[in-house]
């Protein structure tokens, strides 16, 4: 006899998707619910499913009802989960309590990790609580999992997703969008709980597999249950979720739109969410109907840094389908009677294999790439790198965020040109003594550095490139350098400068760098940084150590 599957949310984008993929099955009987019947009406007859009125906030009329129905499963894929008010898990509860498997889609990060609250109600009754059941963290998770396997330190795990601009987007995506923009999360970062902002930190992402490479698109942070959940479940340093539009119009004014939101104390932007769907769907002549996700991850295997990645490509338009997939894995071990009784987050609930088998069927292709990572300073030393002192090499060595602490002593430019060079480059206008920390961020090609010298903040990001060789740049100024280690110390002359990128800078107003780092007698990194424009006036001197943080 076919097992009952009640359904909320199948007039939805995702929950149509679920709805049809359901409705094919002969082992199943499928319900759709919703408040009104005559929206669920056209549906159900299409699909040969039954219609069923039901408000999901009467917990008396949902109890009634699945009393009557006694489902082997209630799916939500109704939301939006985040408002679902003081009591989030009332229907959660009830479906526990008339003795159904309940799953949802939730991507909140706080309604996903709650639902352990219904941890010992769903292990009385012997039934399962998945909450999350989605693209993440279920599916993130699942991917994770299978990347972090073998090491032994895990620093980086960041899940992107870019979907195509021409694919359909329903109103409970676009207020998702929309609620977060702006809005402040906490976040782990190299093994530290800091306060991110929604659609802050863009960065570039093409999703590659065989011959497909997405063309790069800007992908923003955001708060997912990875964020909350990741650092604990998977012992990761460092936790991004990540999410983009094709468009790089669109994207551009929702990292604009998060500077505005907190400045002029805007509760939310999910009131502007139907007239943004309307304008937004008046673009669908552009971009293209592909989506891509990649899961990301960097950590240590026997001492060798390694990141490995796993991309995936939605062609035609078929993306929308993936947050209902997880749900389909997870029923099957449901109706296979291979879950654990107990209400959880959707953790790592299944394999790769099994995501990317389901995942095929909605025309999906992958990839999985590994690479061992060298730090761009031994990869610009070459075997010089190892004649380093070892504290040199270590603090060049770092994972994906790094961080030292120690003392430094600042002496400042005095004259107006000086000061002037020393503004651009954002260095330190005050001297003295001061408490030195140093946190390195390395991602691929690149180094960002942010020093803080006492009350003084400045940054600079180093680039290497076997053509051009190691890059600093400070704000608008970018100087070429030429490493040399010799004496045991690490020598850092400048070569070349351009302003903005474009404009060199004539050779006598090239400042000069008398740069070195080395080991002290006990045993800690030291540095000493000079810089002095060619007259010889001098632009910033810092020099002190450094201990591991």
């Amino acid at each position: 006899m076919p097992e009952k599957i009640l359904l909320l949310g199948a007039t939805g984008l995702f929950g149509g998707h679920l709805a049809r993929q359901l409705a094919k099955r002969d082992e199943l009987s499928l319900t759709i619910a919703g408040r009104t019947l005559s929206t669920l009406k056209p549906l159900a007859q299409e699909l040969g499913a039954t219609p069923l009125a039901l408000d999901r906030s009467d917990v008396a009329a949902v109890q009634k009802a699945l009393g009557a129905l006694r489902p082997f499963a209630v799916i939500d894929c109704s939301g939006p989960f985040q408002s679902y008010g003081a009591a989030p898990y009332a229907f959660a509860e009830a479906v526990l309590m008339a003795g159904a498997h309940y799953l949802d889609i939730a991507d909140g990060a706080e309604f996903v990790a709650g639902i352990t609250a219904l941890d010992g109600l769903a292990k009385e009754k012997g039934l399962c609580a998945w909450s999350g059941a989605s693209t993440t963290p279920a599916l993130s998770s699942a991917i994770a999992a299978d990347l972090i396997q073998g090491l032994d330190r895990v620093d980086l795990i960041e899940t992107t997703i870019v979907p195509g601009n021409k694919t359909p987007r329903g109103l409970s995506v676009m207020r998702a969008i929309l609620g977060q923009v702006g809005r402040p999360f906490p976040r782990c970062r190299g093994g530290r709980i800091e306060t991110a902002y929604g659609w802050a930190d863009s960065t570039r992402v093409a999703p590659k597999v065989d011959a497909t490479t997405l063309k790069p698109r800007l992908a923003a942070l955001v708060n997912t249950p990875d964020a909350a959940l990741f650092p604990k479940h998977f012992n990761a340093a460092t936790v991004a979720a990540r999410a983009g539009l094709e468009l790089p119009l669109f994207h551009r004014a929702l990292t604009l739109a998060r500077h505005i939101v907190p400045a002029l104390r805007i509760p939310s932007l999910e009131p502007l969410a139907k007239p943004l769907l309307h304008l937004s769907n008046m673009f669908t002549g552009f971009g293209s109907d592909a989506g891509g996700m990649r899961v990301r991850v960097q950590g240590v295997q026997n001492d060798q840094r390694q990141e490995r990645i796993w991309d995936m490509i939605i062609p035609d338009g078929h993306g929308p389908k993936t947050p209902v997939q997880p749900v389909a894995i997870l029923l099957d071990q449901l109706l296979a009677g291979r879950i654990e009784a107990g209400a959880r987050p959707a953790l790592a609930a299944f394999t790769r294999a099994e995501a990317e088998a389901q995942l095929a069927t909605i025309h999906a292709k992958f990839e999985r790439r590994d690479r061992d990572l060298t730090p761009i300073f031994a990869q610009a030393l070459g075997a010089d790198f190892k004649t380093l002192p070892k504290p040199v090499q270590a603090l060049h060595s770092p994972a994906n965020v790094t961080r030292f602490k120690g003392k430094a002593q600042v002496t400042c430019a005095t004259t107006p040109l000086a000061k002037l060079a020393a503004m651009m480059g954002g260095f330190p206008l005050r001297g003295g003594a001061v408490p030195a920390q140093v946190e390195i961020s390395a991602d691929g090609q690149t180094e960002t550095w942010t020093r803080r010298m006492g009350a003084k903040t400045f940054r600079s990001t180093l680039r290497y490139d076997p053509a051009t060789d190691m890059t600093e740049q400070f704000g608008p100024l970018i100087f070429g350098l030429d490493l040399t280690a010799k004496n045991g110390k690490l020598h850092f002359p400048v070569t070349t400068g351009r302003a903005f990128g474009l404009i060199p800078i004539p050779h006598v107003l090239t400042p000069v760098s008398d740069t070195t780092e080395r080991e002290d007698a006990q045993g800690r990194f030291c540095f000493d940084v000079r810089l002095s424009l060619p007259s010889g006036a001098l632009i910033v001197h810092y020099k002190g150590d450094l201990e591991p943080q």
